[in-house]
């Protein structure tokens, strides 16, 4: 498989892909919520000034439409697109997505823990990440892939006295394969804690590498969800907003190909380093 990436915009992205070429969007764009407009620094990896480049919500929607309009456009007629944001602007991915030809499928609730929170208001404890598709009737989803194992509350039995579609696993408990909901809690990991961000981030315990931390990365295992769900081996997968490299390097372990933007070229040095440290 191959990862593909380039240092540029999102709107440069005609350049090199193909309409209707992609299988899976995975996005996970600035929020717009740190406050005032600044300019882009594209040099230290400042991803503050990258979420509130917008004077307004007004700017923020039509630059949000623009990029949605771009992936239906490059999306294959049978593929899917994944969105993440924050609660606070959740209302505008959903309305740009069905304004732009998206049926949305779902609203996914990701438990995450980071932050202390506020004394005057309730800690945020999630965030919203939209499924969407082009064709409701035909699209990809791996549903046995992503079944979870539960414990089992009612052990039922068949006749001959064995279990029902339950087992007992190697810490005895009593369990069988459900289906996935759409609140994924098994991702609530601190986010210094992610061996991830250790790969490529100078920490306490990884002194020796000099890039600064992605403070907006998600785990890299809330993306492999999404790839093995609504992808298949050897599929195209897109980011137009790389940060540190995670959809890249999902794609990757799980055998699928992808292309992915950043203009910041920081951002393009992380992953370029978890290349060398995570797949090498």
């Amino acid at each position: 498989m191959a990862i593909t990436y380039y240092n540029e915009s999102l709107e440069e992205s005609s350049k090199y892909i193909k309409d209707k070429s992609v299988d899976l969007f995975f996005l996970d764009p600035p929020y717009f919520i740190s406050g005032k407009s600044k300019d882009i620094d594209l040099e230290t990896g400042d991803r503050s000034d990258w979420d509130c480049q917008w004077n307004n919500l007004e700017e923020y929607n039509e630059w949000t439409s623009e990029y949605l309009k771009l992936a239906f456009k490059q999306l294959k007629d049978n593929g899917s697109i994944y969105v993440c944001i924050s609660w606070q602007n959740a209302h505008i991915i959903h309305n740009l997505l069905e304004k732009n030809g998206f049926t949305i499928l779902n609203r996914i609730t990701w438990k995450r823990d980071k932050g202390r929170g506020a004394k005057t208001n309730w800690k945020s404890m999630h965030e919203d990440i939209f499924f969407a598709v082009k064709n409701k009737s035909n699209y990809t989803f791996n549903i046995d892939d992503v079944k979870i194992t539960k414990k089992v509350i009612a052990p039922y039995k068949n006749e001959d006295g064995t279990p029902k579609d339950w087992w007992i696993n190697e810490n005895g408990e009593k369990v069988r394969l459900t289906y996935p909901g759409n609140l994924w809690d098994e991702f609530c990991v601190p986010y210094w804690s992610m061996k991830e961000v250790k790969s490529y981030a100078k920490t306490k315990k990884t002194p020796d590498n000099f890039l600064p931390k992605h403070n907006t990365q998600k785990p890299k295992d809330l993306v492999r969800k999404a790839i093995i769900a609504s992808s298949n081996v050897g599929d195209l997968v897109v980011d137009y907003f790389s940060g540190s490299g995670t959809t890249a390097i999902a794609a990757e372990e799980l055998g699928r190909n992808s292309i992915v933007f950043d203009v910041n070229k920081i951002c393009i040095q992380m992953l370029e380093e978890r290349i060398k440290n995570e797949l090498t």
